[in-house]
């Protein structure tokens, strides 16, 4: 057969194959021996070929075979057969690895899970990728990167999950936890300001130190937060460190607004994150709390709470604002508001979420002032747009947003609601609120995202549910995580901190005490199949 007659004939063997309607009967003959399974694949493709109108009588005489009662499954080239498995189910081509050498071989090659890998993008709604260039992986790397995220899909909506847990102890420097998109990465920063990142791909989750120390006063709390570079085709992201809860004498130089750029070194296993100092500026006011930061770009934006119980929100451009000037503007939200988070937005907007109402203000002007605390005026700024709750049936809590090429997505939770704010990148669009789910009662949401949403319920234990992207709104059903007994026990005895979500894999973080928990809702391991 010419290369031309197998490139014509593989649109019908696809059709055919998509016909053969593995799931059921794989999962029955599994542990079947091969030569069972290659007779059941054999028998379901004749059965499909004996039907007139599946081939026709010009196209099997350009197959190599010298009569239709000849053609079998695995006699099939491995060019065609690639082309076929580009488009089966993930768990249908894992299965298919026991009927023949020859799937076996085909299966594991780097067109077909390249071909996987670009039809997951393509389903998800929201922005998704690999931390390097797709040509820098290997076969079995795609299949993992693939399979672990198609399986925390699908495990993510079974009734009762037995999770794989992993923990690691920390020092009883440590406070604050910030998960990297993507999953692998967890920065943990302690006391001295320094930042520690572990690696949660690593059996062992060694970590190392990101960056240095900033002081010695082990009294301070101090946070981190990250914006990822979409420009770069290797994962690079800006971190700030910053103080959080500030003491009442003033402070000085070391507890700076410190802005760092973070790139992955390495491949696979061997791969690290390193840090370079960019640019650091004085923005410690004493006895003002931080209550939210967001970076994105060059511009800086952070919440901030005075003693007075009064509130407002300074954006800054930190490559431009020094120790004796700050290139700055400031937005003063109504003051009978209680401020939850912030979140800078592309088109140089900032979406401010308080308990009731969420606004998004454009970004103005910023001028060089003087690095003081801001006189908060009688009147509040003026907002571009707003979501008001007159009736006080809103309780929002701004969980995660999303990027993607014609909107920004807020993931908002009200109560026992899960809300999408949608949010145009061009500003004559208004932004719209759509309903997304329902969890019922009774229970205490800790985050959500566009498809995986982690709680409480009254008695500690930890649910998950999952939510369709073409699924209608309504009430969904929450599945229940079991996990061990240790880490239950501090549940129960509020010993934990709020868990950490990352959606695309579906890992979740829990601190409990001077522990770290590490959640695992994918069953997929490299060369198995998931049961």
């Amino acid at each position: 057969m010419t290369n031309t007659d197998g490139l014509n004939a593989v649109e019908t063997v696809k059709s055919i194959f998509h016909q053969m309607s593995f799931p059921s009967d794989f999962q029955r003959l599994q542990k079947d021996t091969p030569s069972s399974l290659l007779r059941y694949a054999n028998w379901r493709f004749d059965q499909l070929l004996n039907a007139d109108h599946w081939l026709p009588s010009s196209l099997i005489d350009a197959w190599p075979w010298k009569a239709k009662s000849r053609l079998r499954f695995g006699a099939l080239p491995s060019e065609v057969l690639a082309e076929i498995l580009k488009h089966v189910h993930w768990r249908d081509l894992l299965m298919m690895r026991q009927v023949c050498k020859q799937l076996n071989d085909v299966s594991r090659t780097r067109a077909v899970w390249t071909s996987q890998y670009q039809s997951y993008l393509a389903e998800k709604e929201f922005r998704l990728a690999a931390e390097e260039p797709i040509d820098h992986y290997s076969a079995a790397e795609l299949e993992s990167w693939v399979s672990q995220r198609r399986s925390a899909d699908q495990e993510w909506g079974i009734t009762k999950h037995l999770v794989r847990e992993r923990a690691t102890s920390l020092n009883d420097d440590w406070y604050a936890l910030s998960l990297v998109p993507g999953g692998r990465w967890l920065l943990a920063t302690l006391r001295d300001g320094s930042v520690l990142c572990y690696d949660l791909e690593d059996p062992e989750m060694r970590s190392i130190v990101l960056t240095p120390p900033r002081d010695e006063n082990n009294e301070l709390i101090y946070s981190v937060t990250v914006d990822i570079d979409r420009s770069s085709p290797t994962l690079r992201f800006f971190m700030v460190t910053y103080l959080m809860d500030y003491l009442p004498q003033p402070l000085t130089g070391s507890l700076d607004l410190m802005i760092w750029c973070v790139n992955l070194r390495g491949h696979g296993s061997s791969a690290r994150l390193e840090a370079h100092f960019l640019h650091s500026f004085p923005a410690t006011e004493p006895s003002i709390t931080v209550i939210s930061i967001s970076l994105r770009g060059d511009l800086l934006a952070r919440l901030m709470y005075t003693p007075g119980f009064r509130f407002y929100i300074e954006v800054f451009d930190w490559r431009l604002s020094t120790e004796s000037v700050h290139r700055r503007t400031v937005i003063f939200p109504r003051q009978t508001e209680v401020p939850n988070s912030i979140r800078l937005l592309p088109g140089r907007r900032l979406a401010f979420v308080s308990l009731h109402n969420l606004f998004v203000y454009d970004i103005g002007i910023m001028v060089d002032d003087r690095p003081i605390a801001p006189v908060i005026p009688s009147s509040p700024s003026e907002h571009h747009w707003a979501l008001s709750d007159s009736n006080g049936s809103y309780h929002f809590q701004l969980c995660q947003s999303n990027l993607d090429t014609e909107a920004v997505t807020l993931v908002l939770i009200s109560k026992q609601m899960i809300y999408q704010l949608v949010i145009p990148h061009n500003v004559d669009h208004i932004p719209h609120l759509v309903h997304h789910a329902e969890v019922p009662r009774p229970c205490y949401m800790y985050t959500a995202g566009r498809e995986k949403v982690l709680g409480e319920n009254f008695k500690s234990i930890l649910f998950k549910v999952g939510v369709a992207n073409d699924s209608e709104s309504g009430t969904i059903t929450r599945c229940v995580l079991v996990v061990s007994s240790t880490l239950q026990r501090l549940l129960c005895a509020r010993c934990a901190f709020q868990p950490i979500l990352t959606e695309d894999i579906g890992r979740i973080i829990i601190k409990a005490d001077t522990t770290i928990f590490v959640l695992d809702t994918s069953r997929y391991r490299v060369g198995q199949i998931s049961s």
